[in-house]
């Protein structure tokens, strides 16, 4: 039944449209009284090219209404995305400025310790080597672990954090996580262990920040809000290296300062290639692959860094995705100085 009345309806149609040729046809006639059988097809001519003008610069405008919908839909969606990115990143930093401020730095040195510090605290007034401390050290047990008193409330509300990183003149001010059974726990993940973009900066599993290794990696993303690691890319220029030498990380277990001594654009590699990977090293066997470390970093870096590292010296990576390439990195490596 429904095919029936279709074919009615094309039917109406077409008589419809042949009615009104007619009837066009017939109009043109009698206006055109007095001239020739030809000159009247001229005029009919014209009129229905003028009228398929009209129809195509009709549908013409439509092809751009339609386009200009689709273009402020496209516009409306990406400028949305960019605020709710921006959005998130800025409460990103906002909920890592409340952990900043949990901090408890000792605002006193070896010789006025208070007396009232809590019976459970521990004061060190050397560090691991027995070399005396400018600043005693206050540790704290909590859950059975040792830690740094000033550490001790992001501590117990995360045990997953292990230390703190800045360097100063940057934005690179964060805590950092570590989770051996899975690396990248963090990778999108706040401190509370809420999904986010930002991530929350994490020590590569590889590395021993307890009894240290020759070498302790921290990745970090490189955020287009210039949070987290983006400021590492500065570092390609000599002018912010002489200003920014020195990162701080401070782990639950003691402070350290680090001086910068090589800054370079890398890649992740395939697993076949058997050129140098900054990512794979961790502890030097002996001598000889310390210096190849070394070496290849400082071949990487594009201008000259006065400062190197010897065999037995603590090294410290930061590396974060750089977009010069597929798979590109930016890498900040420095030796423990303090």
């Amino acid at each position: 039944m429904d095919k029936e009345k279709l074919d009615k309806e094309k039917l109406d149609k077409e008589k419809i449209d042949k009615e009104d040729i007619d009837k066009e046809i017939k109009k043109i006639t009698s206006d055109s009284s007095g001239i020739s059988a030809s000159e009247a097809n001229e005029k009919l001519a014209r009129k229905y090219t003028e009228d398929a003008k009209k129809v195509k610069k009709k549908n013409k405008n439509t092809v751009y209404n339609i386009l200009i919908v689709i273009f402020a839909a496209i516009f409306l969606f990406s400028a949305g995305y960019l605020g709710l990115y921006y959005y998130k990143s800025y409460k990103s930093e906002k909920n890592f400025d409340k952990l900043r401020d949990l901090i408890e730095e000792p605002d006193f040195d070896e010789n006025n310790i208070p007396e009232d510090l809590p019976e459970d605290v521990i004061v060190e007034k050397t560090d691991e080597n027995d070399q005396p401390l400018e600043k005693p050290r206050l540790f704290v047990y909590i859950d059975g672990k040792k830690v740094q008193y000033k550490y001790k409330e992001l501590y117990s509300k995360n045990h997953d954090f292990i230390g703190w990183l800045k360097i100063d003149g940057t934005k690179i001010n964060y805590p950092v996580m570590l989770t051996p059974d899975d690396e990248e726990y963090y990778i999108h993940r706040d401190y509370n262990k809420d999904w986010n973009d930002s991530g929350t900066p994490f020590v590569d599993t590889d590395s021993n920040v307890v009894k240290p290794s020759d070498n302790v990696i921290i990745y970090g993303h490189h955020m287009k809000s210039k949070t987290m690691f983006y400021d590492l890319g500065y570092y390609e220029e000599e002018d912010f290296y002489k200003k920014h030498k020195y990162i701080e990380f401070n782990t639950i277990y003691g402070d350290h300062k680090y001086e910068v001594i090589a800054a370079f654009k890398t890649k992740i590699k395939d697993k076949d290639d058997t050129s140098f990977k900054y990512y794979t090293f961790f502890n030097a066997a002996d001598k000889e692959e310390f210096d190849y470390f070394v070496e290849n970093i400082k071949d990487l870096t594009t201008y000259e860094i006065p400062t190197t590292a010897e065999y037995g010296d603590k090294l410290l990576t930061l590396s974060t995705c750089y977009s010069h390439t597929e798979n590109g990195r930016f890498v900040v490596v420095a030796k423990r100085i303090e």
